[in-house]
Protein backbone atom coordinates (compact mmCIF):
# COMPACT_ATOMS: atom_id res chain seq x y z
CA UNK A 1 0.00 0.00 0.00
CA UNK A 2 1.13 3.52 -0.74
CA UNK A 3 3.06 5.24 2.03
CA UNK A 4 0.66 8.04 2.91
CA UNK A 5 2.89 9.40 5.64
CA UNK A 6 5.75 10.29 3.28
CA UNK A 7 3.85 13.07 1.55
CA UNK A 8 3.03 14.72 4.88
CA UNK A 9 6.60 14.65 6.11
CA UNK A 10 7.58 17.05 3.35
CA UNK A 11 4.86 19.57 4.19
CA UNK A 12 5.53 22.91 5.87
CA UNK A 13 6.44 22.28 9.52
CA UNK A 14 5.17 25.74 10.42
CA UNK A 15 1.64 24.68 9.44
CA UNK A 16 2.04 21.52 11.54
CA UNK A 17 3.03 23.58 14.59
CA UNK A 18 0.13 25.95 13.97
CA UNK A 19 -2.24 22.98 13.61
CA UNK A 20 -1.33 21.43 16.95
CA UNK A 21 -1.47 24.81 18.73
CA UNK A 22 -4.97 25.57 17.41
CA UNK A 23 -6.16 22.00 18.11
CA UNK A 24 -5.03 22.15 21.75
CA UNK A 25 -6.55 25.59 22.37
CA UNK A 26 -9.84 24.46 20.84
CA UNK A 27 -9.75 21.28 22.90
CA UNK A 28 -9.35 23.40 26.04
CA UNK A 29 -12.84 24.79 25.38
CA UNK A 30 -14.36 21.30 25.20
CA UNK A 31 -13.73 20.66 28.90
CA UNK A 32 -15.83 23.70 29.80
CA UNK A 33 -18.54 22.89 27.24
CA UNK A 34 -18.70 19.27 28.43
CA UNK A 35 -18.98 20.41 32.05
CA UNK A 36 -22.02 22.53 31.15
CA UNK A 37 -23.67 19.79 29.04
CA UNK A 38 -23.36 17.25 31.86
CA UNK A 39 -25.98 19.30 33.70
CA UNK A 40 -28.53 18.25 31.07
CA UNK A 41 -27.31 14.93 29.65
CA UNK A 42 -25.90 11.68 30.99
CA UNK A 43 -22.48 10.58 29.74
CA UNK A 44 -23.86 8.08 27.14
CA UNK A 45 -26.36 10.66 25.84
CA UNK A 46 -23.82 13.43 25.54
CA UNK A 47 -21.18 11.29 23.87
CA UNK A 48 -23.60 9.61 21.43
CA UNK A 49 -24.95 13.00 20.31
CA UNK A 50 -21.43 14.44 20.01
CA UNK A 51 -20.11 11.49 18.02
CA UNK A 52 -23.17 11.38 15.74
CA UNK A 53 -22.66 15.05 14.80
CA UNK A 54 -18.98 14.34 14.11
CA UNK A 55 -19.78 11.24 12.06
CA UNK A 56 -22.24 13.15 9.88
CA UNK A 57 -19.42 15.54 9.00
CA UNK A 58 -16.94 12.71 8.35
CA UNK A 59 -19.16 10.42 6.26
CA UNK A 60 -19.00 12.45 3.01
CA UNK A 61 -15.19 12.06 3.02
CA UNK A 62 -15.34 8.35 3.83
CA UNK A 63 -17.63 7.67 0.85
CA UNK A 64 -15.85 9.98 -1.62
CA UNK A 65 -12.21 10.88 -1.04
CA UNK A 66 -11.35 7.68 0.85
CA UNK A 67 -13.77 5.22 -0.77
CA UNK A 68 -10.97 3.22 -2.43
CA UNK A 69 -8.93 2.72 0.74
CA UNK A 70 -8.85 -0.86 1.97
CA UNK A 71 -7.81 -1.75 5.51
CA UNK A 72 -5.25 -4.57 5.69
CA UNK A 73 -6.13 -7.54 7.90
CA UNK A 74 -2.99 -7.08 9.99
CA UNK A 75 -4.11 -3.55 10.90
CA UNK A 76 -7.66 -4.38 11.99
CA UNK A 77 -6.73 -5.06 15.62
CA UNK A 78 -4.61 -1.92 15.82
CA UNK A 79 -7.46 0.18 14.44
CA UNK A 80 -9.84 -1.41 16.96
CA UNK A 81 -7.35 -0.61 19.74
CA UNK A 82 -7.14 2.98 18.48
CA UNK A 83 -10.95 3.35 18.53
CA UNK A 84 -11.30 1.61 21.91
CA UNK A 85 -8.78 3.94 23.54
CA UNK A 86 -10.16 7.06 21.88
CA UNK A 87 -12.93 8.03 21.55
CA UNK A 88 -14.65 5.11 23.35
CA UNK A 89 -12.94 4.61 26.73
CA UNK A 90 -11.23 8.01 26.71
CA UNK A 91 -14.45 10.00 26.64
CA UNK A 92 -16.08 7.73 29.24
CA UNK A 93 -13.27 8.45 31.70
CA UNK A 94 -12.95 12.15 30.86
CA UNK A 95 -16.68 12.87 30.93
CA UNK A 96 -17.06 11.11 34.28
CA UNK A 97 -13.97 12.93 35.56
CA UNK A 98 -15.69 16.26 34.89
CA UNK A 99 -18.56 15.19 37.14
CA UNK A 100 -16.23 15.20 40.12
CA UNK A 101 -13.62 17.86 39.38
CA UNK A 102 -13.47 21.25 37.69
CA UNK A 103 -12.53 21.66 34.04
CA UNK A 104 -9.51 23.69 35.12
CA UNK A 105 -8.18 20.93 37.40
CA UNK A 106 -8.83 18.34 34.69
CA UNK A 107 -6.84 20.51 32.29
CA UNK A 108 -3.91 20.69 34.70
CA UNK A 109 -3.86 16.90 35.15
CA UNK A 110 -3.99 16.53 31.37
CA UNK A 111 -0.71 18.45 31.20
CA UNK A 112 0.89 15.10 32.03
CA UNK A 113 -0.09 13.94 28.54
CA UNK A 114 3.12 15.09 26.81
CA UNK A 115 5.26 13.50 29.52
CA UNK A 116 3.55 10.12 29.18
CA UNK A 117 3.55 10.49 25.40
CA UNK A 118 7.29 11.08 25.23
CA UNK A 119 7.93 8.01 27.38
CA UNK A 120 5.63 5.91 25.19
CA UNK A 121 7.26 7.23 22.02
CA UNK A 122 10.67 6.26 23.39
CA UNK A 123 9.64 2.71 24.27
CA UNK A 124 7.38 1.88 21.32
CA UNK A 125 8.43 4.21 18.50
CA UNK A 126 12.12 4.19 19.54
CA UNK A 127 12.39 7.99 19.71
CA UNK A 128 15.36 9.04 21.83
CA UNK A 129 15.56 11.44 24.77
CA UNK A 130 18.09 12.22 27.51
CA UNK A 131 17.97 10.86 31.04
CA UNK A 132 16.82 14.19 32.46
CA UNK A 133 13.33 13.29 31.19
CA UNK A 134 12.97 10.80 34.05
CA UNK A 135 13.46 13.63 36.55
CA UNK A 136 10.88 15.74 34.77
CA UNK A 137 8.40 12.87 34.75
CA UNK A 138 8.85 12.32 38.49
CA UNK A 139 8.36 16.03 39.31
CA UNK A 140 5.25 16.26 37.12
CA UNK A 141 3.66 13.21 38.74
CA UNK A 142 4.33 14.62 42.21
CA UNK A 143 2.77 17.91 41.15
CA UNK A 144 -0.28 16.12 39.77
CA UNK A 145 -0.74 14.20 43.03
CA UNK A 146 -0.42 17.39 45.10
CA UNK A 147 -2.92 19.10 42.82
CA UNK A 148 -5.51 16.41 43.49
CA UNK A 149 -4.88 16.22 47.25
CA UNK A 150 -5.05 20.02 47.69
CA UNK A 151 -8.21 20.45 45.60
CA UNK A 152 -11.13 22.06 47.38
CA UNK A 153 -14.46 20.24 47.55
CA UNK A 154 -17.21 22.41 46.04
CA UNK A 155 -20.41 22.20 44.07
CA UNK A 156 -18.34 22.20 40.86
CA UNK A 157 -15.90 19.61 42.24
CA UNK A 158 -17.62 17.22 44.72
CA UNK A 159 -14.77 14.69 44.62
CA UNK A 160 -11.68 16.26 42.96
CA UNK A 161 -9.35 13.39 43.92
CA UNK A 162 -11.51 10.84 42.08
CA UNK A 163 -12.13 13.22 39.19
CA UNK A 164 -8.44 13.97 38.68
CA UNK A 165 -7.59 10.26 38.85
CA UNK A 166 -10.17 9.48 36.15
CA UNK A 167 -8.71 12.27 34.02
CA UNK A 168 -5.23 10.73 34.42
CA UNK A 169 -6.57 7.38 33.13
CA UNK A 170 -8.11 9.26 30.20
CA UNK A 171 -4.74 10.81 29.39
CA UNK A 172 -3.04 7.41 29.37
CA UNK A 173 -5.73 6.16 26.98
CA UNK A 174 -5.35 9.09 24.59
CA UNK A 175 -1.56 8.70 24.53
CA UNK A 176 -2.00 5.02 23.67
CA UNK A 177 -4.27 6.12 20.84
CA UNK A 178 -1.73 8.70 19.60
CA UNK A 179 1.10 6.17 19.46
CA UNK A 180 -1.11 3.60 17.71
CA UNK A 181 -2.34 6.23 15.25
CA UNK A 182 1.18 7.43 14.53
CA UNK A 183 2.17 3.85 13.70
CA UNK A 184 -0.84 3.37 11.40
CA UNK A 185 -0.14 6.62 9.55
CA UNK A 186 2.59 4.86 7.62
CA UNK A 187 -0.23 3.29 5.60
CA UNK A 188 -3.35 5.42 6.02
CA UNK A 189 -4.15 9.16 5.75
CA UNK A 190 -4.52 10.91 9.15
CA UNK A 191 -7.99 12.31 8.40
CA UNK A 192 -9.21 8.85 7.34
CA UNK A 193 -8.10 7.38 10.68
CA UNK A 194 -9.82 10.22 12.54
CA UNK A 195 -13.03 9.54 10.63
CA UNK A 196 -12.93 5.81 11.34
CA UNK A 197 -12.38 6.51 15.04
CA UNK A 198 -15.30 8.93 15.30
CA UNK A 199 -17.72 6.70 13.40
CA UNK A 200 -16.73 3.78 15.64
CA UNK A 201 -17.28 6.03 18.66
CA UNK A 202 -20.75 7.02 17.43
CA UNK A 203 -21.76 3.36 17.12
CA UNK A 204 -20.26 2.49 20.51
CA UNK A 205 -21.95 5.30 22.45
CA UNK A 206 -25.27 4.96 20.60
CA UNK A 207 -25.49 1.31 21.66
CA UNK A 208 -24.65 2.22 25.28
CA UNK A 209 -27.21 5.03 25.21
CA UNK A 210 -29.96 2.77 23.84
CA UNK A 211 -29.20 0.05 26.38
CA UNK A 212 -29.13 2.44 29.34
CA UNK A 213 -31.89 4.88 28.30
CA UNK A 214 -33.78 3.22 25.46
CA UNK A 215 -34.11 6.45 23.49
CA UNK A 216 -32.39 9.67 22.40
CA UNK A 217 -33.66 12.63 24.41
CA UNK A 218 -32.53 16.08 23.24
CA UNK A 219 -32.80 19.09 25.56
CA UNK A 220 -33.84 22.17 23.59
CA UNK A 221 -31.73 24.88 25.22
CA UNK A 222 -28.20 26.28 25.03
CA UNK A 223 -26.75 22.83 25.77
CA UNK A 224 -27.97 21.62 22.35
CA UNK A 225 -25.80 24.20 20.61
CA UNK A 226 -22.87 23.17 22.81
CA UNK A 227 -23.36 19.52 21.81
CA UNK A 228 -23.30 20.53 18.12
CA UNK A 229 -20.24 22.66 18.86
CA UNK A 230 -18.50 19.69 20.49
CA UNK A 231 -19.29 17.50 17.49
CA UNK A 232 -17.94 20.02 14.97
CA UNK A 233 -14.91 20.74 17.13
CA UNK A 234 -14.10 17.02 17.33
CA UNK A 235 -13.75 16.90 13.55
CA UNK A 236 -11.63 20.06 13.35
CA UNK A 237 -9.41 19.17 16.32
CA UNK A 238 -8.86 15.57 15.16
CA UNK A 239 -7.94 16.73 11.66
CA UNK A 240 -5.43 19.33 12.91
CA UNK A 241 -4.07 17.05 15.64
CA UNK A 242 -3.55 14.04 13.37
CA UNK A 243 -1.88 16.20 10.73
CA UNK A 244 0.60 17.47 13.32
CA UNK A 245 1.44 14.08 14.82
CA UNK A 246 2.04 12.54 11.40
CA UNK A 247 4.30 15.44 10.37
CA UNK A 248 6.29 15.98 13.57
CA UNK A 249 8.02 13.57 16.00
CA UNK A 250 6.53 13.27 19.49
CA UNK A 251 9.41 15.26 20.99
CA UNK A 252 8.45 18.27 18.86
CA UNK A 253 4.67 18.37 18.99
CA UNK A 254 4.25 17.31 22.63
CA UNK A 255 5.34 20.72 24.07
CA UNK A 256 2.28 22.31 22.47
CA UNK A 257 0.08 20.14 24.69
CA UNK A 258 1.17 22.41 27.55
CA UNK A 259 -1.31 24.98 26.23
CA UNK A 260 -4.23 22.71 27.21
CA UNK A 261 -4.20 23.24 30.99
CA UNK A 262 -3.77 26.99 30.53
CA UNK A 263 -6.74 27.11 28.15
CA UNK A 264 -8.83 24.88 30.43
CA UNK A 265 -8.17 27.08 33.48
CA UNK A 266 -8.90 30.31 31.56
CA UNK A 267 -12.12 29.04 29.98
CA UNK A 268 -13.25 27.44 33.25
CA UNK A 269 -12.69 30.71 35.09
CA UNK A 270 -14.35 32.84 32.41
CA UNK A 271 -17.46 30.71 31.74
CA UNK A 272 -17.98 28.71 34.95
CA UNK A 273 -16.45 30.92 37.63
CA UNK A 274 -13.99 28.19 38.68
CA UNK A 275 -11.20 29.13 41.05
CA UNK A 276 -7.80 27.73 42.00
CA UNK A 277 -6.26 27.94 45.49
CA UNK A 278 -2.66 28.75 46.40
CA UNK A 279 -1.70 25.11 47.01
CA UNK A 280 -3.06 24.15 43.61
CA UNK A 281 -1.18 27.03 42.03
CA UNK A 282 2.04 25.70 43.56
CA UNK A 283 1.21 22.21 42.31
CA UNK A 284 0.63 23.64 38.83
CA UNK A 285 4.08 25.23 38.89
CA UNK A 286 5.55 21.87 39.88
CA UNK A 287 3.76 20.13 37.00
CA UNK A 288 4.93 22.72 34.49
CA UNK A 289 8.48 22.59 35.87
CA UNK A 290 8.59 18.83 35.35
CA UNK A 291 7.15 19.14 31.87
CA UNK A 292 9.70 21.79 30.89
CA UNK A 293 12.52 19.59 32.18
CA UNK A 294 11.18 16.74 30.02
CA UNK A 295 11.65 18.93 26.97
CA UNK A 296 15.37 19.42 27.63
CA UNK A 297 16.31 16.74 25.12
CA UNK A 298 19.22 18.89 24.02
CA UNK A 299 22.12 18.33 26.43
CA UNK A 300 23.55 21.80 25.75
CA UNK A 301 20.26 23.42 26.82
CA UNK A 302 20.26 21.28 29.95
CA UNK A 303 23.78 22.25 30.95
CA UNK A 304 23.09 25.93 30.22
CA UNK A 305 20.02 25.84 32.47
CA UNK A 306 21.77 24.00 35.29
CA UNK A 307 24.61 26.56 35.38
CA UNK A 308 22.11 29.30 36.22
CA UNK A 309 21.03 27.75 39.52
CA UNK A 310 22.94 27.31 42.83
CA UNK A 311 25.15 24.24 43.32
CA UNK A 312 25.27 23.78 39.54
CA UNK A 313 28.60 21.95 39.58
CA UNK A 314 27.26 19.33 42.02
CA UNK A 315 24.13 18.84 39.91
CA UNK A 316 26.15 18.45 36.73
CA UNK A 317 28.33 15.87 38.45
CA UNK A 318 25.28 13.90 39.57
CA UNK A 319 23.75 14.00 36.09
CA UNK A 320 26.84 12.37 34.59
CA UNK A 321 26.68 9.43 36.97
Amino acid sequence: MKDFLSKYKNQNELFAYLSIAIAVILYGTTLTATKICLGYYTTPQLMSFRMIVSSILFLPFIFTVYKNIRIEKKDIWLILLMMLCEPCLYFIFETNALKYTTSGQAGIVSSLEPVILVIGARIILKERFVRIVYLGLFISIIGSILLSVSSDVSELAPNPLLGNFLELIAIILTDTCVITTKYLMDRYPPFFLAGIAVIGGAIFFSIINLVSHGSFHVVLNTSLFLVIYLGILTVVAYALYNYAICTLPASKFSPFLFVLPVAAVIFGWFFLGETINIKQFGACILVFAGICICQLNDKKKYIKLIKKIPFSKELLTLSKK
